[in-house]
């Protein structure tokens, strides 16, 4: 007769050489395709990115001024009081007073 101990070991011990397999299976896929996939899109991401900060030094944005820009009631806390900590002169350009 089988005992239900005889089962659960048998059971067990399958179970630990599938999941060592899978295990394994998990670990080639992170270093043979997850690690190099994030390093190639990365050097794509930063090549897009310095190209665009190319094309903004050599062509910045022009000045357009809408009624709903630039309302201040007071002046911002910090720095000249007109620009906040994010304003990036590269993309945010300033009126021509």
């Amino acid at each position: 007769m089988f005992r239900i101990s005889q089962l659960a070991r048998t059971t067990a011990s399958r179970g630990v050489r599938s999941y060592s397999a899978s295990v394994e299976t998990w670990r080639k896929i992170s270093l043979f395709v997850a690690v190099p996939s994030v390093v190639i899109f990365s050097y794509v991401a930063t090549k897009e990115e310095l190209d665009h900060i190319h094309h903004l030094e050599h062509d910045p944005p022009k000045f357009v001024a809408y009624p709903y820009l630039r309302i201040r009631r007071r002046k911002f806390p910090y720095g000249d009081g007109d620009h906040t900590p994010f304003s990036n002169p590269l993309v945010n350009p300033d009126p021509e007073d």
